[in-house]
């Protein structure tokens, strides 16, 4: 291997030493610097509301942990084809709040496209940290409204040679500001307002996290939509349509899609089109054979989101829905005309990482002494355990050693017993052995040697009997024998050994 190769190998390992360190570190940051009550994390409720010439619609959304879901919806139907007024918004408001049981959730109120003006815009990037003040200055220039007359918002869309793309979107607040006062004086506070187009983007964001998607919701009037890539709102698609021919419709929502989809193809990607609209416009059902792109229809398909108990997917608003997604999606980027274009920006939770990193200090620290606190308190429970059974281990001994003893005698006795025949079991072979024309005089036992003396009719025979015994041994006459003719018997003493003692004590008895 050359000295190139060597180096390049070396190159390609600290590289990748130091992506993986990059990585590891941010992803330690990350859990550093989490707060607990990212909304990824904190359970939150949304009560969004939308208005339309068809009424107003409800839908009451939760999230926990991350998890949507649809609990309740309601529809207030008021003059057809006239938006609700501001009574009737807030009546609607008022009843859903109490049947849904939604009185803490935040408020979302969603305004028709009508009412709103939506431009994009170019600044320069040098603007780019102070473009809420640029967006407020320049807001008479890029709409008819001023920003003091004027519920506005903006969102940067993308960044293309030292260009800033951005998206406005204001209401006047004359059209605006009867409805939140109406909702005001019901103790109702609006958390955001937001536009029909905005979130059906969201919406379809939602369903589809990644690829080129172009959306649009048509209504009776014309329709609104817009171009999203990768999650990103990028370009806004808002016309009427001019006649009422469902046929004039057709061709001009075909001809304005189709044109947009070939210029995403001509840049190597596939898009798919996704169509929200009113059930009356029926003829939106023949837009899947114009369109140069996969068609889905937003009510066909799936949304992600559980439904509650008594909740029909179906009939669920999707305005009223992107509205709540708006409100408790972490990443959706919506649009909140209440804001007036001041965005604020999150602060790294240092305070949580203080603490985070103390718990792990603790924790650790704690991993390291608690063997040694566990092993210490097992030794005390052992003390402690061993102090109490002192008494008990005294009186043990004491047993032990008494036991000792008595076993000691016993043996003593056992063995004195196995090596010293009992008197009484001598005199009774003596008594068994000795015919019973034969008594004694006398009978003297030592330790070792038996001396009988005594009367027979013939000593001689006594002898072999006492020799056949298993106690004696050795019998023979201490003294001459002689006839006693008054007795007419022999007079006799015999000496024996007694049988089984050891030699030395039967060696010692005879010296004695």
């Amino acid at each position: 291997m050359t000295i190139a190769q060597i180096t390049q190998k070396i190159k390609s390992l600290t590289q990748k030493a130091v992506k993986q360190t990059v990585l590891i570190g941010r992803a330690c940051w990350r859990v550093l610097s989490f707060s607990l009550f990212d909304q990824r994390i904190a359970p939150g409720q949304c009560l969004s509301l939308e208005i339309s010439t068809e009424g107003v619609f409800v839908v009451y959304v939760s999230r926990f942990l991350s998890r949507l879901k649809i609990l309740g919806m309601r529809r207030y139907h008021f003059d057809h084809g006239k938006l609700p007024t501001p009574q009737n918004v807030v009546s609607a408001a008022v009843l859903a709040a109490s049947d849904l049981h939604a009185g803490q959730a935040k408020i979302v109120l969603v305004i028709p496209k009508s009412w709103v003006v939506i431009k994009t815009a170019q600044f320069p990037l040098t603007v780019k940290d102070n473009l809420s003040a640029v967006v407020s200055y320049e807001l008479d220039r890029l709409t008819p409204l001023k920003a003091d007359s004027a519920f506005y918002d903006f969102r940067s869309v993308y960044e293309s040679e030292n260009r800033l793309n951005v998206l406005l979107v204001a209401v006047n607040t004359a059209v605006l500001q009867p409805y939140l006062e109406s909702l005001e004086s019901k103790g109702i506070r609006v958390s955001q307002v937001t536009t029909s187009t905005s979130v059906i983007g969201t919406l379809t964001s939602y369903i589809r996290r990644k690829g080129d998607t172009i959306f649009i919701h048509i209504h009776a009037g014309g329709y609104e939509g817009g171009l999203i890539r990768d999650g990103q709102w990028q370009m806004p698609l808002v016309e009427n349509f001019l006649s009422g021919d469902d046929q004039s419709k057709l061709l001009m929502i075909t001809e304005r899609i189709n044109s947009l989809a070939d210029i995403i193809k001509k840049e190597g990607k596939k898009p798919e089109i996704i169509i929200s609209h009113l059930s009356s416009e029926t003829w939106c059902l023949g837009l899947p054979d114009t369109l140069q792109a996969p068609v889905h229809f937003i009510r066909e398909m799936d949304w992600k989101i559980r439904p509650g108990e008594k909740v029909d997917l179906k009939e669920v608003p999707p305005q009223a829905l992107g509205g709540a997604l708006e409100n408790l999606w972490p990443e959706a980027a919506g649009i909140n005309l209440l804001s007036k274009g001041i965005h604020q920006t999150s602060r790294t939770p240092a305070l949580v990482s203080v603490i985070l990193l103390c718990i792990t200090a603790v924790l650790g620290l704690y991993w390291l002494l608690s063997p040694l606190q566990i092993e210490e308190q097992k030794i005390a429970i052992l003390d402690l355990e061993i102090a109490r059974s002192q008494a008990d281990v005294k009186k043990v001994e004491a047993l032990k050693m008494e036991a000792e003893d008595i076993q000691k005698e016993i043996s003593a006795i056992s063995t004195f017993k196995a090596s010293h025949p009992m008197t009484i079991i001598l005199l009774k072979e003596i008594t068994w052995i000795l015919p019973k024309n034969t008594w004694l005089s006398r009978v003297r036992i030592t330790d070792s040697i038996v001396e009988i003396e005594g009367y027979a009719l013939s000593a001689t025979e006594l002898l072999p009997k006492l020799e056949a015994s298993g106690y004696f041994k050795k019998v023979d006459f201490a003294s001459s024998t002689f006839r006693d003719t008054r007795m007419n018997a022999d007079r006799f003493t015999i000496k024996m050994e007694i049988e089984g003692l050891p030699e030395e004590r039967a060696g010692h008895d005879k010296k004695k």
